[in-house]
């Protein structure tokens, strides 16, 4: 069963969470400190961290510099005031995989939990053959068994998020995503249509792709309509 750990100073969320998903499939501990949370990930192995931003003694940006340094493969999901869009991107920048705005409906947690682990759940052994996406033009490989992304030779530093929205992209060179469209294949639902999270994560690939944004090569956009992996000349 998936083990859950959420860090967050408010004693209730925690009783209400744990009465929701004490009937499965997902199990939940808690903490209510950083240093509580963090303590405890160091004796025992959580699938994913739903992290409050608003906490005592740090806030939830530097509990999650700490997490992706120590613990950089797993998922986190972001807790932030409702309509707070300034600290939901600086909590994307950080490699939060996902946020939600409190008040939130428990289903929809659930909802979001499940399909970040659909994500990032450990492959299965590797068959002989082994599943690449490549692009010459571009010195660019994903190895969809590894989970690891190389370019010009050298590896990168993907979260969960940023490695699935490039293979969705190069899955589909020569053909526009929109941004619906990249949410729909990433997360498997409805998100709200103003949504600007993939606009952030586009952003950070294309930091780590050193593709520039005045004029991008690897991940260009399409105004209006989304971005677009362009196929092979």
């Amino acid at each position: 069963m998936p083990q859950i750990h959420l860090i967050d100073d408010d004693s209730q969320l925690h009783e209400l969470l744990k009465a929701y998903f004490s009937a499965g499939p997902l199990e939940l501990s808690g903490s209510e400190t950083p240093s509580a949370g963090l303590a405890w990930l160091e004796q025992n192995p959580a699938d994913l961290v739903i992290l409050d931003l608003m906490l005592p003694e740090m806030d939830g940006f530097e509990v999650c510099r700490r997490l992706r340094a120590q613990w950089p493969k797993l998922p986190v999901l972001m807790l932030t005031a409702r309509g707070d869009d300034l600290n939901t991107i600086m909590g994307l920048e950080l490699g939060a995989d996902d946020f939600m705005s409190k008040p939130f409906n428990p289903r929809e947690l659930e909802a979001r939990i499940k399909s970040i682990l659909r994500r990032t759940e450990n492959a299965e052994p590797a068959p002989p053959t082994r599943h690449l996406l490549c692009s010459e033009q571009h010195a660019l490989q994903l190895d969809l068994d590894a989970h690891t992304a190389t370019h010009q030779g050298q590896w990168l530093d993907l979260t969960p998020t940023e490695f699935d929205l490039l293979r969705c992209l190069m899955e589909n060179r020569g053909i526009v995503q929109s941004r619906d469209q990249l949410i729909q294949k990433l997360r498997g639902y409805d998100w709200e249509s103003l949504d600007r999270s993939v606009d952030m994560h586009i952003s950070k690939l294309r930091q780590k792709l050193g593709d520039t944004s005045k004029k991008p090569q690897i991940i260009k956009t399409v105004w209006g309509i989304g971005y677009l992996f362009p196929a092979a000349p």
